[in-house]
């Protein structure tokens, strides 16, 4: 079985923090996901995990662009463009500086790729968590202050005990013996006298020595 060391290791051990309330994943009750290759350095990341971002690039860049449209025979071609989606971890999400990390009161904005925000809206809404995280705080602090004044003015005005007397028993007076009759004092005296002067009264029993035959009364086995 497992021992009680065991069992105590397993009930007092620090609980690691959980920074996210879906723990980073988006599985929505589908079970395990399907991993993935980061795009940066091949590690395997699960689908829901990785962080997404959708590219749009040009095929040729800038300085290229206008050399391109001179030679072209169309006076106006739009030239095609790289449409990709890319696939990063945690890590070089953070490493690259696509995703930044937060702190506790700026992660609980969930940012949904179905409402692309601008970078105002975005401020607005981290302005917004800061100043519900703020009055929670002051809050939670108003109220234990007034608890702790409370309960000290409970204290100041309870009335003080008064001492209880302790009863002590009273202990039970006892007669004296009675005084023995100078009559019967003599008379147990003059008993003692006589056992100590008549031998034949004392209940001491001496038995034959074994080795007398005739008086002994124990088997001759013996």
């Amino acid at each position: 079985g497992i021992n009680a060391e065991y069992m105590g290791l397993l009930i007092n051990h620090r609980k690691m923090p959980k920074k996210r309330r879906n723990n980073g994943r988006s599985r929505t009750n589908g079970g395990g996901s399907r991993p993935f290759q980061c795009t940066n350095c091949q590690r395997c990341v699960s689908k829901d995990k990785a962080i997404k971002r959708y590219q749009v690039k040009n095929m040729v860049d800038a300085s290229a662009k206008k050399d391109i449209s001179d030679v072209s025979v169309y006076e106006e071609y739009a030239l095609p463009k790289f449409y990709m989606k890319v696939l990063y971890c945690v890590s070089c999400a953070i490493h690259s500086k696509v995703v930044r990390v937060r702190n506790q009161e700026v992660r609980r904005v969930r940012f949904t790729t179905k409402k692309r925000m601008t970078a105002d809206e975005k401020e607005e809404q981290i302005r917004l968590a800061k100043r519900r995280m703020m009055k929670q705080k002051n809050e939670e602090a108003k109220a234990k202050a007034e608890k702790e004044k409370a309960s000290a003015a409970n204290t100041a005005l309870a009335p003080v005990p008064a001492p209880v007397p302790i009863a002590v028993p009273e202990t039970p007076a006892v007669a004296p013996p009675a005084p023995v009759p100078a009559k019967a004092q003599i008379q147990a005296l003059s008993n003692f006298t006589s056992h100590l002067t008549n031998p034949s009264s004392c209940l001491l029993y001496t038995s034959p020595s074994p080795r007398d035959a005739t008086l002994s009364r124990m088997p001759s086995s013996a």
